[in-house]
Formats: structure tokens, sequence, C-alpha cells
């Protein structure tokens, strides 16, 4: 075989090597194009199913109080104390208590410092009953949405919301239920940097935006 033949054919290989090569590596490029292409729709599918569901669930935890009976009724001497949503319970004995304050009011054997103490246990549970059934309807109320919520898009929420918010939305869960029904206290009700219910329903909401790229 002559030199220039030799050389033909050397051309002929490096040419068709180029080309498989070029073709492998557009193949490649075309195979993560793909790839990419499916996961920004994924991405896009998930967000917008999620969105709709993330702001429904905002809505209702936000519905909660963010303070337990116990936690108003801690101001109050020999007062009653509430577990397993024993709103009624708490507030009848109450008004028991008051009763029998505005009984003793009347009697002829007291001074003046034990009236205005009397009327000051008066008031302290006056303003107690007014804020536990502010607590009780707010309460009721966010945990039958909620219910509603876990009947009706729970699925959509467990197939698609990312780890990080399911697991600050049992946090949640855990911290609800140590307040209304173990009937633990929840810190500072005006301190949101002090409140187990304001740090964990801010955590979630954070969660849920992060999930779906919203800073």
């Amino acid at each position: 075989m002559s030199e220039t033949s030799i050389a033909t054919f050397i051309g002929a290989v490096v040419t068709l090597a180029a080309t498989v090569l070029t073709q492998i590596v557009h193949a490649h490029v075309e195979k993560n194009k793909s790839r990419w292409e499916m996961q920004q729709k994924e991405y896009q599918s998930k967000r917008e199913r999620l969105n709709e569901v993330y702001k429904e669930l905002i809505t209702i935890i936000n519905l909660f109080p963010n303070s337990s009976p116990n936690d108003v009724l801690k101001w109050v001497e020999y007062a009653p104390n509430y577990s397993l949503e024993t709103f009624d319970a708490v507030i009848e004995i109450l008004d028991y208590q008051i009763d029998d304050y505005k009984k003793q009011l009347g009697s002829a054997n007291i001074d003046y410092e034990q009236k205005s103490n009397i009327k000051v246990q008066i008031s302290n549970r006056e303003y107690s009953k007014k804020k536990i059934c502010e607590i009780r309807d707010n309460y009721f109320n966010a945990r039958d949405e909620y219910k509603s919520f876990c009947t009706a898009d729970k699925v959509l929420f467990d197939l698609y919301a990312g780890q990080n918010v399911k697991n600050d939305l049992v946090k949640f869960e855990v911290v609800i239920h140590n307040a209304f029904i173990s009937g633990h206290s929840v810190g500072d009700a005006d301190d949101p940097l002090n409140n187990s219910i304001e740090i964990c329903r801010r955590n979630l909401i954070n969660s849920m935006r992060n999930d779906i790229g919203i800073n």
C-alpha cells in the first residue's frame, strides 16, 4: 500500500472516529438535556400542585391560637387545671369560684384590703374566662379545618411535600397536642421567640416556602 493510500486510510479512520466521538458527545448532551428538562417539568408540576396545598395549610395553621388555657390560668390563684380539650369544664369551675367570691363580698366581716383582693380575684377570673372562650373557639375551628385538610389534601401533601416540610408538620402537630390535649404551657404568648407554637408555626411556613422556591 502506497504512502498516499495509508495517509488516506488513516485520515478516514480519524474522521470516522471524530464523527463517532461527536455523535457520542452529542447523544450524551441530549440525554442530559432531556433529563434536565424532565426534572424541570417535574419540579414545575410539584410546585404547581404544592402551591395551593401549602397556601391552604398555612391558612389553617395560622388559625391555631398561640396559647393554651393553662397559660392564661397561671396568673389565677387556685386555678383549675386544663387538659384534654376540657375548655367548658374549666370555665364552669371559674364561674363557681366567681360566685363564691361575690358571696364573700357581701360579708360584713371583711375589711377594705380583703375586699380589694376579692375584686382582683373576680377580675382575673372574668378575664381568664373571656380569653379561654376565645382560645376554645379558635382552637376548635382550626382543629376541624385541619381534619378536613387531612381528609381532602393529605395524600397529595404526603406525595409531593419535601421531607423538611413533613418533619416540621409533625413537630407542629406535637406542640399543638402538648398544648391542648396534654395541657402544657407554650411559653410566652406575647413573645414569638419564646412561644413553642409560634416557633413551630414559623419553621413550618419557612419550610414550605423553601420547598417551592419562595425566598
